[in-house]
């Protein structure tokens, strides 16, 4: 009998469809939730989806139903479209070498922004010792997330003083007025502010 010769296996791009879209929804719905200042359990109570299954969506582990997308994506002040748009955003790199650091005076700045609504600043910062930055708020619902990347820094929010050490990080409401100090050593933060969707 003759043989049938066989052509190589394609790849079938429609059976990786889902999980491309799945991946997409993963990482759009943390990011948007955490930019939001959403815990999971507030997003559970605000959509009526479970907290399982609101974090098996985030770690790409469940195909929710239309129902439930539209549910997140209106509390989220979104579309399910954008929540399953793929990311085509670029790197973009900032070399140390580039930023504005004086060497006798204390340093911020802005890294990256995302534009509009429930857009998102992140900074770096570095201070010197016996320093302090500049007293700052953020308006109305805005949170501010810190790292501090090598030295000890005072985390002061409200009048309250917060000791800060190399590793650690704080989240805190951005709206009270606050700054960063040292005291003998220096220090170098990141900090992200993320704004309210509105």
């Amino acid at each position: 009998m003759p043989t049938v010769p066989t052509t190589p296996a394609v790849p079938d791009q429609a059976a990786a469809a889902p999980d491309v879209a799945r991946d997409a929804l993963s990482v759009n719905l943390n990011r948007r939730r955490l930019a939001g200042g959403w815990s999971l359990r507030e997003l559970s109570a605000a959509t009526g989806v479970s907290k399982g299954l609101l974090s098996q969506i985030e770690r790409a582990e469940a195909n929710p139903t239309l129902d439930v997308l539209h549910r997140v994506a209106a509390a989220l002040g979104t579309d399910p479209a954008e929540l399953l748009r793929r990311s085509l955003l670029p790197p973009h790199i900032v070399r140390a070498g580039d930023l504005d650091e004086p060497d006798d005076e204390t340093s911020v700045n802005l890294l990256f922004a995302t534009p509009g609504h429930g857009r998102t600043e992140m900074y770096r910062s570095r201070l010197h010792p016996h320093s302090q930055s500049q007293l700052s708020t953020h308006g109305a619902g805005s949170v501010e997330y810190v790292m501090v990347v090598s030295g000890r820094v005072d985390l002061v929010v409200d009048d309250v003083r917060h000791h800060l050490e190399a590793g650690d990080s704080a989240r805190f409401d951005a709206r009270v007025g606050h700054f960063y100090s040292t005291q003998d050593v220096p220090a170098v933060t990141y900090s992200i502010v993320g704004y309210p969707m509105s």
